[in-house]
């Protein structure tokens, strides 16, 4: 049986709580290789975070 593809990182934020946690660490290669752009500007192509600016 196939197993479900990885989605990408979608903040930078999200990228620095998985590398973070223990937990989470596990998946953070996977989803780090998922996200678009080439190996050195996957973290910079990243927004801070995601959702709305709020003042």
């Amino acid at each position: 049986m196939a197993r479900k593809q990885h989605t990408g990182f979608v903040s930078r934020a999200q990228w620095r709580l998985f590398w973070a946690s223990k937990k989470l660490r596990r998946y953070a290669h996977d989803k780090a290789v998922a996200t678009p752009g080439g190996p050195v500007v996957r973290y910079r192509r990243l927004p801070g975070r995601k959702g709305v600016r709020r003042r």
